[in-house]
C-alpha cells in the first residue's frame, strides 16, 4: 500500500503555507522513498532529500529526487528550509542534529517539523486506533495483531522511548524565532500498527484511509480527539 496518495496532499496542504515561494531551497531529512519531495519539486522547489538507509535512496532517486545517503549531520550546503519529516523524533541525539540543521539554513530561512506528538493521545485516541485497526483486520485490508490490554497502556509502551512532541517544539525554538507549530490529524496515518502489512494494495485501501482521516478530523474539530500530528516552523 502506497501511503502517499493520502499522506502527500494532506502534508502539503498544511506544509507550503509556512514554506516560502518557489524555488526556495529545501533539504528535506528522512525522504524515504521521495513522495513528498517529488511532490514539492513539482511545485517548483528545489529539492535535495537525504536518507541514511540504501534502499530508501535509491527509491528516492527513481522518482527523480536528488538525494544524498548520508546522516544529516554528513551534510554540508546552504538551504532556504531544512525540513524534517517524521524523521526527528527518533534522533539519538536531538540537539546535535536540529543544530546542525539550523547551521545549513541561510538567515531568515527556516528549520520544519512534520512529526506527531506520541504524548497528546489519550484515551479516545487510543481506542480510536484500537478500533479502526481492529476493524481493518476483520475486513481483511489488513494483517495485524491488535494489542493486548489497555489500548492507551499499549500505546504508551510502543511509544514513550521516542522524543515527546514537546521536546521537539524545544529543540526548535532553541535555534530559532518566531515559532510557529500547527496541529493536524496523524492517527489515520498510525492505523497501521508496528508490523502490519497492508494486503490490499489499490485504491480501495487509500479511500478506507482517506475515511478515517476524516473521521479524525471530524473529532478533533468537535474537541473528542487531540490533534496529535505536529508541524512546527522557525525561522533563523
Amino acid at each position: 500500500m502506497d501511503l502517499s496518495v493520502v499522506a502527500v496532499p494532506h502534508t502539503l496542504a498544511h506544509l507550503t503555507p509556512l514554506l516560502p515561494a518557489p524555488p526556495a531551497r529545501v533539504l528535506e531529512v528522512g525522504c524515504g522513498r521521495g513522495a513528498l519531495a517529488a511532490a514539492l519539486g513539482e511545485l517548483g522547489y528545489q529539492v535535495t532529500g537525504v536518507d541514511r538507509d540504501a534502499e530508501m535512496a535509491a527509491a528516492a532517486r527513481e522518482r527523480g529526487v536528488r538525494v544524498v545517503q548520508a546522516d544529516v549531520r554528513e551534510v554540508s550546503g546552504e538551504y532556504d528550509v531544512v525540513l524534517f519529516t517524521r524523521s526527528l523524533h527518533h534522533a539519538e541525539d536531538l540537539a546535535g542534529v536540529v543544530d546542525h540543521a539550523a547551521g545549513l539554513v541561510v538567515p531568515g530561512g527556516q528549520v520544519v517539523i512534520e512529526e506527531f506528538a506520541w504524548e497528546r493521545v489519550d484515551h479516545a485516541g487510543a481506542h480510536f486506533l484500537h478500533d479502526n485497526r481492529a476493524l481493518l483486520v476483520a475486513a481483511g485490508l489488513l494483517d495485524a495483531e491488535p494489542p493486548s490490554g489497555d489500548p492507551l497502556d499499549a500505546w504508551v509502551a510502543g511509544h514513550d522511548f521516542l522524543h515527546r512532541g514537546s521536546a521537539l517544539i524545544a529543540a526548535l525554538g532553541r535555534v530559532g524565532s518566531d515559532l510557529t507549530t500547527v496541529g493536524t490529524s496523524i492517527l489515520w496515518r498510525l492505523v497501521n500498527g508496528r508490523g502490519g502489512v497492508w494486503t490490499e494494495p489499490g485504491t480501495h485501501t487509500a479511500d478506507v484511509l482517506d475515511t478515517i482521516r476524516a473521521a479524525e478530523e471530524r473529532r478533533m474539530a468537535a474537541g473528542l480527539l487531540p490533534p496529535v500530528g505536529l508541524i512546527a516552523s522557525v525561522r533563523r
